[in-house]
């Protein structure tokens, strides 16, 4: 380890003089043996915490060039390198002992569908490997069992750890959600990836990347510098993309060289997979698959029109690996609901009541269409939109809702450390108020409004927060989950 180490950083200042076991970026979770990378960050800065590090038992220290001096007067085992953030990654795969070499890896970008994609894809993915893996929003986890791991692509130490858990649990094949930030700030360096897929891209993030093309350069990282590191590795990696918006027309031309599947869900599109014909119901979608001059009829038990994309998507991954088409067909039958998305709240009501994570304005226009080609009663929405996050897509996203539904209930979401009433506010701005909109900041007395307020036949939309569990106000992170609020309001209308 220590030999492939000086390949990647040269030699050490000093060098180790105890063997290495792991590796991290955070003081607080050196283990003895690790290697600490000090990291500057946008708030602290990780060489100020070196002696914590020692303390707990690091073996070895990596530092910015600019910090040299620290390890050297003090006589401290390690490296300094030109950018500490850049080569977490690659360290981080040579300690844990090269995880993705040994794992079929999927990498799934794209502003909305991710989760969605990477569960159907781990499911598929069971009809050619005997166990699989997801990392990303909802936590990872290895043949069904949890792995700790936080952030939709956590910290490149950190996801190289969970990587090597994969490899103990006998994973064969991991789906992971790569975010824009994720391929920016390098989290997945160190990572091979057998397959790349895009789902789409729409409004989102722009208060980190600043506009569109730039956004469209992060994601397409993934599809060119990344699948061609894999090729360099050895490996035959193969792209998927979806065509519905015009980012993954112009994708599809960076990955010339590489295999690549496209799906798509206008029925006029020459995509190698095509969606028409279909049928939706709250709970599932049935819609024929054109593949290779053939039809064959998918039945989805997913709700969401939305979910045909990332089901094209899984299957055209699926067929990409050896798959007979068939066969993902079959699977697609018994796919798992994936929570928070277009999850319906069981009750005994005459109406219905959907969650889902819809926090842009693409993904809740797709939520919202869906329910009202569904609705044959009332539509109702509540939502509210994230503090400290793109503030131009707040009235989009008021906009959108007003186009839709019958009425609205503005509400608090994540407001973090901005003024709930201002984002409403904001929210506002782009509502005619040509439906019935009502203001709750608070989002309890918003669903149980919604739910007091709605009519037989009817459906009521909570988005924005899905599967989370939680508020973050302030400061403080509150126990809050959509699912069980509105399952609490409905048992007070029986």
């Amino acid at each position: 380890m220590l030999n492939e180490l000086i390949r990647l950083l040269g030699a050490p200042l000093i060098s180790p003089s105890r063997e290495i076991s792991g590796v991290t970026h955070d003081s607080r979770n050196v283990k003895a043996g690790d290697v600490y990378i000090a990291v500057i960050g946008s708030q602290y800065d990780g060489h100020d915490f070196i002696p914590t590090a020692l303390k707990l038992g690091a073996a070895a220290v990596i530092v910015d060039q600019s910090r040299k001096s620290c390890l050297l007067d003090d006589g401290i085992p390690g490296w300094s390198v030109p950018n500490t953030r850049q080569v977490m990654g690659d360290v981080a795969d040579i300690v844990y002992n090269h995880p993705t070499r040994k794992l079929h890896v999927v990498g799934v970008t794209g502003t909305n569908g991710k989760t969605s994609t990477t569960h159907i894809i781990a499911h598929l993915a069971k009809g050619i490997f005997s166990k699989t893996g997801t990392i990303g929003t909802l936590g990872a986890f290895a043949d069904g069992v949890a792995v700790p791991g936080q952030r939709t692509t956590p910290e490149a130490p950190e996801l190289q750890q969970i990587f090597s858990q994969m490899v103990t649990h006998s994973v064969g094949a991991v789906a992971i959600e790569v975010a824009s930030h994720a391929l920016v700030h390098g989290r997945v360096n160190g990572c091979l990836f057998d397959a790349a897929v895009f789902t789409n891209l729409t409004q989102d993030h722009l208060d980190f990347h600043g506009d569109m093309e730039t956004y469209f350069q992060a994601k397409s990282l993934l599809f060119t510098d990344y699948l061609l590191r894999s090729v360099t590795a050895g490996k035959r990696p193969f792209a998927v993309v979806g065509l519905d918006t015009n980012w993954g027309t112009k994708l599809r031309q960076l990955t010339h060289g590489t295999t690549t599947f496209t799906f798509s869900c206008d029925s006029n599109s020459s995509a190698d997979f095509v969606a028409s014909n279909i049928n939706l119901s709250s709970s599932s979608t049935e819609f024929d698959v054109l593949h290779l001059g053939n039809l064959h009829r998918v039945h989805l038990p997913l709700g969401g029109a939305f979910q045909i994309q990332n089901a094209l998507a899984a299957l055209a991954w699926f067929v990409g690996a050896g798959g007979a088409i068939d066969a993902g067909v079959e699977l697609l039958r018994s796919c798992p609901q994936i929570p928070g998305r277009f999850e319906v709240v069981p009750s005994e009501q005459l109406f219905d009541v959907v969650v889902d994570y819809a926090h842009t304005p693409d993904g809740l226009e797709n939520v919202l269409s869906t329910a009202r080609e569904l609705c044959t009663g009332k539509l109702m929405c509540v939502f509210g939109c994230g503090g400290d996050r793109d503030r131009s897509k707040r009235p989009q996203m008021g906009a959108i809702a007003e186009k839709y539904c019958d009425s609205v209930i503005v509400t608090s979401d994540n407001p973090r450390t901005e003024n709930p009433d201002a984002i409403i506010d904001e929210i506002i701005k782009g509502m005619t108020h040509a439906c019935n909109v009502t203001v709750e900041p608070d989002r309890r007395a918003a669903i149980a409004l919604a739910v007091q307020s709605a009519k037989p036949n009817g459906l009521v939309v909570i988005a924005g927060k899905g599967h989370e569990n939680y508020q973050i106000i302030g400061g403080s992170v509150v126990p809050f989950d959509d699912r069980i609020v509105a399952s609490e309001e409905l048992a007070k209308c029986s």
